[in-house]
């Protein structure tokens, strides 16, 4: 069986969807290695996977539509976001009109999952909610009878059907490595690395995160498995983490296959403190630069140093907010303080630090909150800093407080850029205040002369200054 996966094309005056993460549209584009490992479990099963990736490709709807005339798929399959419902929508009812009703298509990823009935078009659509990898090679090869599949939501005589929810993957480390043979590595690009001589691509070394902050939504797979497993269970799934050694061998073999610069995209990388030692010390010798996302309470001036001497270029830190009113109001379980001291030993170490600062994510917020914040973020002098606005993503406990209290101004969630605009007014600052505020601290920040001379020295190559320059016009207009 041929199975092709699409990232829907888009038109003239469309952003494009991130679909890694999934709450915002793309500066910069990362392989979607979620969707990858999907390819990768169907190949394992012996069947043949492709990929279309629209938008990179430059692949507009005429030539969309061009290419499944031509296209000899048995079935389809779309990793959809928030954002990406509507042009997947879009692009499924091109696959209907031209390929047509004997097709199978079946939708995967935070979206279907939670929003099932959107993405269930006739009796030949399907959705896998939650982590789809072990369900989709059964599904595909048994789809005449879904019935008894679990995981999987389909419609039976015009009526939503829905199997009990499939238990999440327990031993990562059995799972193929994703099928990057389906990209055209050199696509791909993260601005974050200084010198990225050779290939990129991101890594995944675990799944979930322990933590319990109200607004969080975590990488897009990992979103997927916590939306079915709170609907089964009423709570978030367990912490899931590959072996150091699996780490390290995939680190090994992405070395001898040209890759140089890679992003981890764990929602967090150093929950065990003791599991990243052991992986900085496999890959220390492997001339690889990396990077990952952490709390601020999993790195001291110690783990600092060890991961900077294994690689580690960069490192993005959750902030939210310095306020401690608002981190304790979002059960961030954090002080500001410890903010600070990790920042300090991350630079110190001549580790690349990043942080996300989240506008609006609390009802205590208001114009003063925002600005202390703003301000206390730039005087770390971090190499960088993400501000958004909090968007209460349904299934988080955020979403259910901003519908009680009525802060959604439209009455309900809907998807927006988070790094332009707020679908929320809370008590004490509107959602216009709140998008005011946002770009003044885009301004503040980007366009620091400090800043544009602090880093104007790790850009060694024309085409990553052009490659920097272009995300951030992207942020600032």
């Amino acid at each position: 069986m041929r199975v092709t996966f699409v990232d829907s094309p888009i038109q003239r005056g469309e952003r494009v969807p991130e679909r890694v993460f999934g709450c915002t549209y793309g500066l910069y584009p990362i392989p979607n290695i979620f969707l990858l490992y999907s390819a990768a479990t169907l190949e394992k099963a012996g069947h043949e996977a492709a990929y279309i990736n629209c938008p990179q490709s430059g692949i507009g709807l005429n030539e969309f539509q061009r290419y499944l005339k031509d296209d000899q798929s048995d079935a389809y399959v779309f990793y959809s976001v928030n954002l990406s419902r509507e042009v997947d929508r879009r692009a499924r009812s091109i696959i209907r009109r031209i390929r047509g009703g004997d097709i199978p298509i079946v939708s995967i990823g935070p979206a279907p999952t939670y929003y099932v009935m959107d993405f269930l078009d006739d009796g030949n659509t399907f959705v896998i909610r939650g982590e789809p990898e072990l369900v989709l090679p059964r599904l595909l090869e048994r789809r005449s009878d879904p019935s008894e599949l679990a995981g999987v939501s389909f419609l039976r005589e015009g009526e939503l059907a829905s199997n009990d929810a499939a238990p999440p993957v327990t031993d990562l480390d059995s799972l193929p490595y994703p099928a990057r043979h389906l990209l055209k590595p050199g696509d791909y690009f993260n601005p974050k690395f200084r010198d990225c001589g050779g290939l990129f691509t991101a890594v995944l070394t675990s799944r979930g995160c322990p933590y319990r902050c109200v607004f969080c939504v975590p990488n897009s797979l990992s979103f997927s498995r916590e939306l079915e497993y709170r609907k089964e269970f009423g709570r978030k799934p367990p912490y899931r983490a590959r072996s150091a050694v699996s780490v390290v061998d995939e680190f090994r073999m992405l070395k001898e296959e040209g890759y140089s610069c890679i992003s981890i995209i764990d929602d967090e990388f150093v929950i065990d403190r003791q599991r990243t030692v052991e992986i900085c010390a496999g890959i220390a010798g492997l001339g690889i630069t990396w990077g990952c996302l952490a709390r601020a309470d999993s790195i001291d001036g110690e783990l600092a140093g060890i991961m900077s001497d294994a690689g580690c270029e960069y490192v993005d830190i959750g902030v939210e907010s310095l306020d401690q009113r608002i981190l304790d109001d979002i059960r961030k379980d954090i002080d500001a303080d410890t903010i600070r001291n990790s920042v300090s030993s991350l630079r110190e170490s001549g580790i690349f630090t990043k942080l996300n600062i989240l506008l609006g994510s609390s009802p205590l917020e208001n114009r003063t909150s925002v600005r202390n914040t703003v301000d206390a973020a730039i005087a770390m002098r971090p190499d960088s800093i993400m501000f958004s606005i909090c968007n209460p993503f349904p299934g988080t406990e955020l979403y259910h407080i901003a519908m009680e209290k009525g802060y959604f101004h439209s009455g309900d969630y809907y998807p927006v850029d988070v790094q332009k605009s707020s679908t929320v007014s809370l008590p004490m600052i509107s959602r216009h205040e709140l998008e005011r505020e946002l770009r003044r601290a885009n301004r503040r920040f980007f366009l620091s002369p400090a800043l544009i001379a602090r880093n104007l020295w790790r850009l060694r190559h024309p085409a990553g200054f052009l490659r920097v320059l272009n995300v951030l016009r992207k942020k600032l207009f």
